[in-house]
């Protein structure tokens, strides 16, 4: 799954104990705590609060945003809920006070195997998936004995929903306020528990998904990744597949048995949406799969292909492999106009080089020695260089593009032409009453400084109406008598032209 998180609401550590403690005593009343639980919980949160106030400011902001998750579900403390939530607590606690919060995405684990995953400026949070995944690998690799304590402490945070059990997520993701499900997780969860041996434990965590965590596509049921989301994600449509499949398989579930061949019809009949020539999408209508999430498709389409025999999933799986081996295309878009380097006025200094990317890549582009580097998505772009005070002449940029996987393409983008500006306005104008009104053509200038000359009788006088626009008209201030006169407009490099306006007066 992609997490990405909000910053946590700010109530602090005294206040979110003190509503947690208010939930545990509601949940002790109500019988749905145990009080020795209760009486040991409390001592997390005094240790929790007490840390809390020692640490650095990093440490602290993630272990007030664990304090602050916990508080949230006050008002749903119940066995298995204050289990996790006050156990997520302690670890939080014991890990943050004598360490940095690890890299994100690291799996810290408690004494019995309970994975915790590190999320910046969130802290270790309890993860269903990961938590499943590591049951997966210990029974596959046969240390199922040694996985046996880490299986039950996860039966023990099972949440009781109708005839399912569920493992919550408790933290707010894009929208979705906690705790939050995912149909993903339910199916690894009950492929592990039905390779574990535990059926009926297996088949609870199954019942989760017909009863809430498939949506309806064109093409038939769509696994859930989050319950508060229809968002359609391949690799967790690919995996719930495989899963279901597994767990109907040991576990001789005819609805299970009936699902599964149907999520991997859905998956195949929405495929070619998921695949842009280049790379995958990591969910339909959207971005790009970061590489890790692409070649775990690749492995769940080659299991798919071993487990159904069916060619089509081994000839996705070698397409969706061939594009980590296979460079960017980069298509040149449209010609730079003529840049004027000098003089530098902001006009017609900065080239546009537009491209195309067939798939998001690290370009580098490069220009008479300038460099800039940026990461981006597959599609249209451009990227400014200015030539401002450059020399005149025909310059050949230069686009590297490198994919997530590190395969290189380099490409010349379409000449770019700068000069400097050495020819004068073009300019017209003309007087009627005392309203001058002008146009000016100049290639290399967006304006035009206008000076009126008066001449008469051996004296001159100059009357500057400052810069213009290359079109317009402006109502003359003129002295006394009558005089020749000239409009000399002046471009941004001064270069100028002359035009006359023949002779102008007023009455004294």
């Amino acid at each position: 799954m992609i997490l990405a998180f909000p910053g946590p609401a700010v109530a602090g550590p005294g206040a979110d104990a003190a509503t947690a403690r208010r939930g545990l005593a509601a949940a002790v009343a109500a019988g749905r705590v145990q009080a020795l639980d209760a009486e040991r919980y409390l001592g997390y949160l005094s240790s929790s609060v007490s840390t809390l106030r020692q640490l650095p400011p990093a440490r602290a902001a993630n272990l007030g945003a664990v304090l602050s998750d916990v508080a949230r579900q006050a008002g749903r403390y119940n066995e298995a809920r204050a289990l996790t939530l006050f156990s997520m607590l302690d670890l939080n606690t014991r890990y943050l006070g004598r360490s940095d919060m690890p890299e994100q995405g690291t799996d810290v684990a408690d004494v019995d195997g309970v994975v915790y995953r590190a999320f910046a400026g969130r802290g270790l949070q309890f993860h269903p998936l990961a938590n499943f995944g590591k049951v997966n690998a210990a029974v596959l690799s046969g240390r199922g004995a040694e996985g046996l304590r880490h299986i039950y402490a996860l039966l023990a945070r099972g949440v009781p929903s109708g005839q399912a059990t569920v493992w919550e997520y408790y933290f707010r993701y894009a929208g979705g306020a906690p705790p939050w499900r995912s149909g993903m997780a339910q199916a690894v969860a009950a492929q592990a528990l039905a390779r574990a041996g535990l059926v009926k434990e297996a088949r609870r965590a199954y019942l989760a998904i017909p009863s809430g965590l498939l949506s309806r596509v064109s093409a038939g049921p769509w696994i859930r990744l989050y319950s508060f989301s229809p968002v359609v994600v391949l690799n967790a449509q690919l995996q719930a597949a495989i899963s279901v499949g597994d767990y109907a398989a040991l576990a001789k579930d005819r609805g299970a048995a009936s699902l599964a061949p149907q999520l991997q019809a859905s998956a195949a009949a929405l495929f070619p949406r998921f695949d842009t020539g280049f790379w995958s999408l990591y969910a339909l209508g959207g971005s790009e799969a970061p590489l890790g999430y692409h070649r775990y498709v690749v492995s769940l389409l080659e299991k798919l292909a071993q487990r159904t025999g069916d060619t089509g999933w081994a000839e996705r799986a070698a397409r969706f492999q061939l594009y980590t081996r296979q460079p960017p295309n980069v298509t040149p878009g449209s010609p730079s106009p003529v840049l004027f380097s000098r003089p530098a006025d902001g006009y017609r200094d900065e080239a546009t080089i537009s491209f195309r990317l067939s798939k998001g890549a690290t370009v580098t582009l490069q220009v008479a020695g300038s460099r800039q580097t940026r990461t981006l998505a597959r599609g249209p772009h451009t990227m400014g260089w200015n030539a401002a005070g450059r020399p005149a002449g025909v310059y050949v940029p230069r686009l590297r593009a490198v994919d997530a996987a590190g395969n290189a393409f380099e490409t010349a983008l379409p000449e770019v032409t700068v000069r400097w500006d050495t020819v004068a306005p073009q300019i017209s104008a003309s007087v009627r009453g005392r309203v001058l009104t002008w146009r000016a053509v100049d290639e290399g200038t967006p304006w035009v400084r206008l000076v009126v000359r008066l001449d008469r009788s051996g004296r001159t006088r100059l009357v500057d109406l400052g810069r213009q626009a290359l079109a317009g008209s402006t109502r003359l201030r003129l002295p006394p008598g009558t005089w020749s006169a000239t409009l000399v407009a002046y471009d941004s490099a001064r270069n100028q032209a002359r035009t006359d306006l023949g002779a102008l007066g007023r009455s004294s």
